[in-house]
């Protein structure tokens, strides 16, 4: 007659995911506390807890395992800013990348952690009053590519106070530079009678509502569409994703 097993017998969820191949103890750690480890069927996120030998241990998302196991250690965010908080360096608004603001669509399979909301850089700045694309990179590499402003459009949606005339639509475009700054390969044109589509290869703080009120246009709000290749496309305001490998900005 065998003996029951005992509480002596249990042994660490992580330390026993090693041993049937799974993962590695690591590995094990990061799936267990964001709640992607299910033991006989029930969901186990308490880092240090243990099973018994007989129970059933199960990854969930297997499919994207791989992509999950093995995150990159520098992340890219893509995020869909709201009105009411700038952008910039030096401003605080990484509270914002929660994990119940990441976006449900996310297919990028990166878990989540904290260490991914520290040392982000904000190569494209946003003002307060915008809401829109903004991408933040742990990837110095990156960060100091995507710094070169002049090599990457900039698409701004601009809905206006009053409806603008050709003439203030020529004005704007016969700008030159801006802060003493020249501004290369930018145009703004209409899309409907208050609003107006600008690609612009300037980040400056201010530089949309600056360059309508050079045609004595005020502007109600203005959204970042694109930066490069990048579209913010579907992603809810407020909501943040990671970059996956196949995108390109």
């Amino acid at each position: 007659m065998s003996k029951p097993e005992s509480d002596s017998e249990a042994i660490r969820l992580s330390k026993r995911m090693a041993q049937l191949g799974l993962c590695s103890r690591t590995q094990a750690d990061v799936l267990i506390a964001e709640g992607r480890v299910a033991v006989d069927g029930q969901i186990v996120d308490v880092l240090g807890s243990r099973v018994l030998p007989h129970q059933e241990i199960k990854i969930l998302d297997s499919d994207m395992l791989s992509s999950v196991l093995a995150p990159s250690d520098k992340v890219t965010i893509v995020w869909h800013k709201p009105a009411g908080v700038a952008a910039w360096p030096g401003e605080e608004y990484t509270y914002l990348l929660s994990p119940d603001r990441q976006a449900a669509d996310d297919r990028s399979g990166i878990v989540w952690l904290k260490k991914h909301r520290s040392r982000l850089v904000t190569p494209f700045g946003l003002d307060a009053d915008a809401t829109g694309l903004v991408v933040l990179t742990q990837d110095t590499r990156l960060a100091q590519k995507l710094a070169q402003v002049n090599d990457f459009e900039q698409e701004y949606l601009v809905w206006l106070d009053q409806v603008a005339s050709a003439e203030q639509i020529d004005a704007m475009n016969a700008v030159k530079t801006f802060d003493g700054e020249p501004i290369k390969g930018w145009k703004t044109s209409r899309q409907s009678e208050q609003q107006l589509r600008m690609v612009i290869r300037a980040n400056a703080e201010g530089v949309v509502p600056d360059l309508c009120d050079v045609a004595k246009l005020g502007v109600t709000a203005y959204k970042r569409q694109r930066i490069g290749r990048l579209p913010l496309g579907a992603l809810p305001e407020g909501q943040w994703r990671y970059l996956m490998l196949n995108e390109k900005i």
